[in-house]
């Protein structure tokens, strides 16, 4: 499946034992795209009990466990009703990062997310030419989201993994995303990604994460925030103000590319 060219393969659980796709070497190795499919991403869908209709497993391509990727959770939204898990009008999913509404909307997918509270509108961290503000928040996984002059012009993979990487993010680092003004009000960013250790096309949470440091800067100031992957397809982030912070609802695609059988994996059966 793509997500606004954030692609993901999908297993599911009512048919493959999640454990028999998800060690970190055959995750590497189906999301390797030379000898493998080729994918940002592994995500196994189950049906859930109790709270929610369908539990989430997301794992990046380096075989690492993700609490949350907004993409694939709008892949898993769309999904979820193809299989019959989950109904178009709304739906509960529950991931590491908590419990999120979907729902499916003239066939596009929308995800309700829990509220992004842990907002810094500055950064201890140098910027070079070209940057003009640097900010920091967990939509579900942290961000830096760096204000920029023009986001086509980053060198996303020098830069990336010095500030992915940076003491001032956490332990574990964060994503980076740069963004720039469009014509017309939208706005232009591209992310790289921890777990991938790239530049990914798109990145849903970073989509948000670049829509609340926006707002907060008083940069944005409409309730709707258009942004442009590096696919060319848009994602909608809207921010509802809290107490805190933001509840965010992103929309954006979900869809199926083609559906297989895997015969083999770097020699293992799977």
């Amino acid at each position: 499946m793509t997500g606004s060219g954030n692609d993901f393969v999908f297993f599911d659980a009512r048919d493959v034992r999640p454990d028999r796709v998800t060690s970190p070497e055959i995750i590497r190795a189906i999301c390797n795209r030379y000898n493998g499919i080729g994918a940002d991403g592994i995500v196994v869908l189950e049906a859930a009990v109790l709270a929610a209709d369908v539990r989430i497993h997301y794992f990046n391509s380096d075989g690492t466990p993700a609490d949350l990727c907004g993409n694939a959770t709008l892949c898993s939204t769309a999904l979820s009703v193809m299989l019959g898990l989950a109904r178009d009008s709304e739906m509960t999913l529950t991931t590491p990062a908590g419990l999120i509404a979907s729902r499916v909307i003239n066939g596009e997918p929308e995800i309700d997310l829990q509220p992004v509270t842990m907002i810094r509108t500055g950064m201890p961290i140098d910027m070079v030419a070209g940057e003009q503000r640097m900010g920091f928040s967990v939509a579900g996984i942290p961000h830096l989201v760096i204000l920029c002059d023009d986001a086509d012009q980053v060198d996303v993979e020098g830069r990336g993994p010095l500030l992915r990487r940076h003491e001032a993010s956490g332990p574990a680092g964060a994503n980076v995303n740069w963004v720039s003004p469009m014509p017309g009000g939208h706005w232009r960013y591209r992310t790289f990604e921890r777990g991938v250790e790239g530049e990914t096309l798109a990145c849903g949470t970073g989509a948000i994460a670049t829509a609340v440091l926006l707002t907060a800067w008083g940069i944005a100031t409409a309730s709707s925030v258009t942004i442009r992957t590096s696919s060319g397809r848009d994602l909608e982030v809207r921010l509802t103000p809290t107490e805190t912070g933001y509840a965010p609802t992103l929309r954006g695609e979900g869809r199926v590319v083609f559906r297989g059988v895997i015969e083999s994996i770097q020699g293992a059966a799977a």
